[in-house]
């Protein structure tokens, strides 16, 4: 089976990680995986999607679809097309128009953005052979459509590139904020960066690291911890930046705060997590993971209220060698590997396929 990922700008975002995970597990269970789009001069996911074996169609260009892709397209084969429903679309239908394949849509976010010509509503219908989600509400809303497009619950799967490993020593206690350094995933940094002091005299051996692009944000907060590490005495706060593969950086952690993906990948890995984005959700516990999956760990909804974030952190450093706190770890991270799973992905689509052949 070809399977063709259409994507608008091979940019470090959500998307291109789907594509390298997804693309990844389908690549290792024997089918050819392609991703195609365009290159906007900025760093991507292009050197890891070659590494796991995708062929890679990109150069830069105005327009997400031009007639270099058309020719590869066709080159390429595709017996299905893959892509979002947002900026990708418009290229996954021209494509497919070429090649006759099919497409599978896969919703990443709720049912939204519809309004722009080429990835309205009326477009998805048109041409999609499939929808895809992972999350409940968004199937919920796939569902309400009310369209004969067949509607499947597919996971992305998380033990692709990670895996879980027991947590490290506490000692020079690790913080790691990962994610995206957009102004609705930074208030919860911020509140730690303002309240640094709080930390400092509980845990005076912490460490903060921030990982993520973002523009002036990130030279914002370059400059912010610059300042913060001097009137401490001390380099315990640094900005990273972008970074192509975070796993190490997920493994050295004693505690990550983060949301989306970012979450799930490391409360599978079995690192204690405050989901957190423009709201608050806290800690990722057994006991109200369902919770913390509705919410897409925090993206979605989460209370406007950042108070309980530095007693949730110092509760966790406490707690940090109790066994109840390490076997919940365990716990999440067994839940997560059982529903987000290479196997799962593979087996679902395939069923998918099994599907569209009729």
């Amino acid at each position: 089976m070809r399977i063709l990922f259409c994507s608008d700008a091979l940019t470090i975002d959500g998307v291109a990680s789907y594509i390298l995970h997804t693309g990844a597990a389908l690549k290792r269970s024997g089918h050819e995986v392609g991703v195609l789009g365009r290159w906007s001069l900025k760093g991507g996911f292009q050197e890891r999607y070659r590494h796991e074996g995708f062929t890679v169609i990109t150069c830069p260009s105005i327009s997400v679809g031009n007639m270099y892709f058309d020719v590869r397209a066709k080159l390429f084969k595709p017996d299905v097309i893959m892509t979002d429903p947002r900026r990708s679309f418009p290229l996954a239908t021209r494509i497919k128009r070429i090649t006759n394949a099919p497409v599978i849509t896969y919703f990443l976010d709720p049912v939204e953005k519809t309004d722009r010509p080429g990835r309205d509503i009326g477009s998805l219908v048109k041409y999609s052979d499939v929808f895809t989600a992972f999350e409940p509400d968004t199937l919920s809303q796939l569902h309400g459509l009310g369209t004969n497009i067949p509607v499947v619950k597919m996971p992305r799967p998380l033990d692709i590139f990670f895996a879980p490993s027991e947590v490290p020593s506490r000692e020079n206690f690790n913080i790691l904020c990962f994610g995206r350094l957009s102004r609705y995933k930074t208030p919860g940094i911020f509140h730690i960066l303002e309240n640094l002091r709080a930390i400092q005299n509980h845990i005076p051996d912490f460490v903060i690291n921030i990982l993520g692009g973002g523009g002036w944000r990130f030279l914002k907060l370059k400059y912010y911890a610059h300042k913060l590490n001097k009137s401490l005495g001390r380099q315990c706060v640094n900005i990273i930046g972008t970074q192509l593969d975070p796993r190490k950086f997920i493994e050295s952690a004693n505690l990550v705060t983060a949301s989306a993906t970012s979450a799930m990948e490391a409360a599978y890995s079995m690192r204690p997590v405050i989901a957190m984005c423009s709201g608050y959700f806290g800690q990722v516990r057994s006991g109200n993971l369902e919770g913390a999956l509705r919410s897409y760990f925090s993206e979605r909804y989460g209370e406007k209220d950042f108070s309980r974030l530095i007693p949730d952190i110092l509760r966790i450093y406490d707690g940090y060698y109790d066994d109840d706190f390490r076997d919940d770890l365990r716990k999440v991270s067994l839940r997560l590997g059982g529903e987000f799973s290479e196997r799962e992905t593979v087996k679902v689509f395939e069923g998918i396929i099994r599907m569209i052949k009729g």
